[in-house]
């Protein structure tokens, strides 16, 4: 909802943007991978026009993986055409969000989980990566059952054949989410619970599972061992590999 247009995208805004980026990062690494996130659905035409495409696929052509994210209910014969066309792997990131059944309708996102299975389904059989964003402590989920669904909605995913996992930890502060904190429908998540969900889950078999760290320090409520903590996530992010928890006398890990 951040740094988001009011219109379609400009045609050939995307390539510009990706060839200035590309420029000022200098050569990629051999058998470097990118994510293209466009805060949209990569293969909207209002969002990426298709137009765009031969400009983005010659930008794309010297890295071993491209990764886009899309709704799945717009993974379709589009999207099969670009993963042809390019050079590298292409990888697709679906919004899962959760598999809870009372709280998935509720989030507006206009997705049943078969719309998720059939979307995974149709990509894995193309040979393109699969890539799930599932939420921890989403709204309508209540706050002593976060932990659980996040998890839940992990398996679920890998179980569909995701290949890589991310948990998110829900942040406010967009005006709707916070309405819904003052009501009571939305809760937000903890440190803790982040710690918890990630250590059921990182070493899932058949996935790489990982805990979204961006604006972590906002989950800190001790400074005694808050940096610590996030300092395990990201070391278990990078290994897949549980550690011991952080022992803390001021908060007992909470």
């Amino acid at each position: 909802w951040r740094r988001t247009l009011d219109g379609a995208t400009p045609r050939g805004a995307v390539a510009a943007q990706l060839d200035q980026a590309l420029r000022e990062a200098g050569p990629p690494p051999n058998a470097a991978a990118i994510k293209l996130y466009n805060a949209s659905n990569f293969f909207d035409a209002r969002a990426v026009p298709e137009d765009d495409e031969p400009a983005l696929i010659e930008l794309l052509r010297p890295f071993a993986r491209a990764t886009v994210e899309c709704h799945p209910r717009l993974v379709g014969e589009r999207c099969l055409r670009f993963a042809e066309r390019l050079a590298g792997r292409l990888e697709v990131a679906l919004g899962l969000e959760t598999i809870n059944p009372i709280a998935l309708p509720l989030l507006n996102k206009r997705m049943r989980l078969e719309d998720f299975d059939r979307a995974t389904a149709e990509l894995l059989a193309a040979g393109i990566g699969v890539r799930a964003f599932v939420l921890l402590s989403p709204p309508y989920v209540a706050s002593g059952e976060a932990v659980e669904w996040a998890v839940r909605s992990v398996r679920y995913a890998v179980d569909r054949g995701a290949q890589r996992v991310s948990i998110i930890p829900v942040r406010a502060g967009n005006g709707a989410l916070d309405a819904l904190e003052q009501s009571g429908q939305f809760v937000p998540p903890t440190l803790e619970q982040l710690e918890s969900a990630f250590d059921q889950c990182v070493e899932a078999t058949g996935a790489v599972v990982t805990a979204d760290l961006w604006d972590a320090e906002r989950l800190v409520t001790c400074a005694a061992c808050g940096p610590r903590r996030l300092e395990r996530l990201a070391r278990m992010n990078l290994a897949g590999r549980r550690e011991p928890r952080v022992a803390c006398g001021a908060c007992d890990g909470r």
